[in-house]
């Protein structure tokens, strides 16, 4: 087993195929039909569970093969992409932080949108992609940039999926939230009204941009032990 494991990570397709199943392991369980019918055969409780169990060894693979993969230099990034990802990741820390901390609801008829909702319906996967987009430009090393692409390729579907639910979707909830906000942010008139700034300002409140202010810190502080990159290499 350890034999197969060795030669399997050892291989140059292992890194891709880890990938490959980490973006599908998000992708199939939620796609437009499958989810609820997973729900109604297994339960909420069971999908749920499976889900996680899923996610998690499928993250698990790719955790591994990333530490296996040779690296090779794709290309030099700009002079400007370091210090434009450390100055631009706390508004991707606050799309997240909104995300995790106010309830979207279900997704074919979702709550009334409310703070960041009112300027874009997909603030955690916005977040995520604007993360993956500022790594993307300051990596050069073919390991790292298939692991940026990798959580793009994740948040770019979210976004996709989570448009066609709403479109799709037959309720008062979802036609809400299409008529406040589109996925890009500002793009629907509604999220262009200063009294839509005023109340998503007021509803986010300011502990969730200081939560995302302390989280952006601390991960910079971190990222030279834990990811072996100081993003401050540029001011020295």
């Amino acid at each position: 087993m350890m034999t197969a494991l060795d030669g399997f990570f050892g291989s140059a397709a292992a890194y891709p195929a880890a990938a490959l199943v980490l973006a599908a392991s998000h992708a199939l369980p939620s796609w437009p039909g499958v989810r609820p019918r997973l729900v109604a055969a297994l339960g909420r409780t069971g999908f749920t569970t499976l889900y996680s169990l899923l996610s998690l060894a499928a993250l698990a693979l790719f955790v591994l093969a990333y530490r296996a993969a040779d690296t090779a230099a794709v290309f030099t990034p700009p002079s400007w992409a370091a210090p434009l990802a450390v100055a631009a990741m706390p508004v991707a820390f606050t799309l997240i932080v909104w995300r995790l901390t106010a309830p979207f609801g279900p997704a074919d008829d979702p709550h009334p949108p409310r703070g960041l909702y009112r300027i874009t319906r997909a603030p955690g996967s916005l977040g995520l992609l604007l993360w993956a987009g500022l790594h993307l430009l300051a990596t050069g090393d073919s390991r790292r940039l298939v692991l940026f692409a990798t959580m793009a390729a994740i948040a770019l579907f979210a976004i996709v999926k989570n448009g066609w639910v709403l479109r799709h979707a037959d309720s008062e909830g979802a036609r809400r939230l299409f008529a406040a906000a589109h996925a890009v942010p500002f793009a629907a008139p509604a999220s262009r009204r200063p009294a839509a700034w005023a109340a998503a300002a007021r509803e986010t409140g300011p502990w969730r941009p200081l939560a995302a202010l302390a989280a952006w810190a601390a991960v910079l502080a971190a990222h030279p032990r834990v990811f072996g990159v100081d993003p401050l290499f540029w001011l020295s």
